[in-house]
């Protein structure tokens, strides 16, 4: 295990304080990133505990395989869910995994309740609580992410999530935005960013993963990125995406419409995969590390007045 996954950066939102654990047992006895934020949040989330409040904490953690293999770029977020009552888990690709490694954590636990608005600054053992006062109410993301890159440039690989007025207003199953097109889209992490008042973290490093017996690491990253970008799996999230399904939905009577009042969509539905990508795909991008590029961006195309 290298020496920079066993450590947790802990932060108290309330106090505006922070430091570091080491938990070597965390990633030693627990199966990857979620096991380790599964025990974070068992040992400091208290039973009864309100979702939107001060003591429900945010876990994001990453795994030993994170940004060391293909396909491996996801961070995991670990919370009490204001949505269910629940287990709230979430899932973020984008740089988030990489950009926190080479900080050198292997998690991030956000505690507490700020009593201002603010946004939290990790570079790499600098942590800084800076006033979110003027970003607060902007409900754009690419608004407050073009800003915080201006005024965080970081060093190395950087990260930035960041929530919108959904969020900041408690609306339960509100997302938390990363790299403009990524998020932590499940449960309800954004509206658990706003109760905390934390508008946006932004986390950037430039240190290094270090591997054993480099020329075996290299033999195996090979062999997994040619099984990975030979398969016909691969291929279906790399040319339509997801929206592959659509048309086969349809057909079966089995896609959601009007908000289920029925479950088909008479002929060709025209967001199908194929209707996307034949008059709407603009460009395709891919998370750090992976070789899948299965984010679409679809630009709506008008003919100029």
């Amino acid at each position: 295990m290298d020496r920079t996954l066993p450590r947790v950066l802990r932060v108290d939102l309330t106090r505006k304080r922070s430091w570091v654990e080491e938990r070597p047992d965390l990633f030693r006895d627990r199966l990857g990133g979620t096991g380790a934020a599964i025990e974070l949040l068992h040992e400091l989330c208290p039973p009864g505990a309100d979702p939107l409040g001060p003591e429900n904490p945010i876990v994001l953690a990453v795994g030993p395989l994170s940004s060391l293999y293909p396909l491996a770029s996801k961070t995991v977020a670990l919370f009490k869910s204001p949505h269910t009552g629940n287990l709230g888990e979430s899932h973020c690709g984008g740089r988030t995994a990489l950009a926190l490694r080479l900080a050198g954590y292997g998690a991030l636990v956000i505690d507490g309740k700020s009593d201002v608005p603010v946004y939290l600054a990790v570079h790499g053992s600098k942590v800084q609580f800076r006033d979110a006062r003027t970003l607060w109410g902007m409900s754009s993301s690419v608004t407050v992410g073009r800003i915080l890159r201006g005024v965080e440039p970081g060093a190395g690989c950087r990260t930035i999530f960041r929530i919108g007025r959904a969020g900041e207003t408690g609306v339960t199953y509100a997302a938390v935005v990363a790299e403009t097109y990524r998020h932590f889209g499940r449960l309800g992490l954004g509206a658990v960013f706003g109760s905390k008042r934390l508008k946006a973290v932004v986390v950037s490093g430039r240190g290094a993963v270090p591997v054993a017996h480099f020329g075996r690491y290299q033999k195996l990253y090979r062999s997994l990125h040619d099984r990975a970008t030979r398969s016909d799996l691969m291929q279906k999230y790399h040319d339509l995406g997801t929206a592959q399904n659509v048309a086969p939905l349809n057909e079966m009577g089995a896609l959601p419409v009007r908000n289920l009042q029925a479950t088909r969509y008479p002929g060709e539905p025209a967001f199908s995969g194929e209707k996307l990508a034949q008059g709407y795909l603009g460009r395709r991008l891919a998370c750090a590390g992976c070789p899948v590029a299965c984010i679409h961006l679809a630009a709506l195309r008008e003919p100029h007045p």
